[in-house]
């Protein structure tokens, strides 16, 4: 599978030491995945014929020594006296029993590396490239030893309905569902467990990056962005062109802009 790493100028670390950088998921604050404050589940309401199709049940439902005792009339002034607990109990069977969401703590342990399938996104160049002055780095995910036994690699599923702890995917499913608004980035997630870092150091915000080294041969090519700064432009030729890890050299592209559309196209590099 081929996976597409979207970097900014300063993350140039991840191909400089050929080392991927994780987050830990409990710490990127996505609502959906940590089940923040929502709102009680629309409430059942009860037609006043589902209410009197609920009594004809329950008086056929008498034993017959009761029927005998009791008139249809008799039942109904009855039943309205305790129609707030009937309808409670309607309404339960209504409902049925309420989906249990994933439990978050089952995240606790684990880091998430984002890779995209395109590297002609022109959202991703902006939202994780930092406005096209990045770069773009493209894996192959089936070389030997970039996949470990204690890793997930998954596509992640777009649409309106959250997953279920008992949904079928697994595992870890609130981590492979987004809402249907993010269905253009066309998301792949790398899950590790933190304890396999060979490393890890604090960001700027005191958020802690962990490190992951990768084989640099599952590197096939890198992208520039078509806003990259003429440094930035020379920090990747160096590395590629230099350092021994990525001997032989790997393809070199740039971003240029289509004349009449918004799209991007991507060329190699002389």
């Amino acid at each position: 599978m081929k996976l597409y790493l979207y970097l900014a100028p300063r993350q140039l670390d991840v191909l400089r030491h050929a080392r991927l950088h994780f987050l830990a998921v409990k710490e990127q604050l996505d609502p959906w995945q940590l089940n923040a404050k929502m709102i009680s589940r629309q409430s059942v309401r009860i037609s006043e014929g589902e209410f009197q199709k609920e009594l004809e049940r329950q008086f056929k439902a008498l034993p017959e020594q009761l029927k005998g005792l009791m008139t249809w009339e008799a039942f109904q002034n009855e039943a309205a006296k305790k129609r707030p607990k009937i309808e409670a109990q309607m309404k339960k069977r209504k409902q049925g029993k309420p989906p249990v969401l994933p439990n978050p703590q089952a995240y606790e342990e684990l880091g998430m590396c984002r890779f995209f399938a395109r590297a002609d996104n022109p959202l991703l160049w902006e939202r994780y490239a930092d406005q096209h002055r990045g770069i773009v780095l493209e894996f192959n995910s089936d070389y030997p030893k970039f996949n470990t036994q204690k890793q997930v690699l998954r596509s992640v599923v777009y649409g309106q309905q959250r997953p279920t702890a008992d949904h079928p995917m697994k595992p870890f499913p609130a981590l492979f569902h987004r809402a249907a608004e993010y269905a253009t980035e066309e998301e792949i997630r790398l899950i590790r467990p933190l304890n396999e870092a060979k490393d890890s150091k604090p960001l700027s915000n005191g958020q802690p990056v962990y490190f992951y080294p990768f084989p640099p041969r599952s590197i096939v090519s890198v992208t520039l962005g078509v806003n990259i700064s003429a440094e930035t432009r020379e920090q990747v030729e160096r590395i590629l062109s230099y350092d021994l890890k990525y001997k032989p050299g790997r393809t070199l592209r740039e971003v240029l802009l289509d004349p009449d559309q918004f799209k991007l196209h991507l060329r190699g590099t002389l």
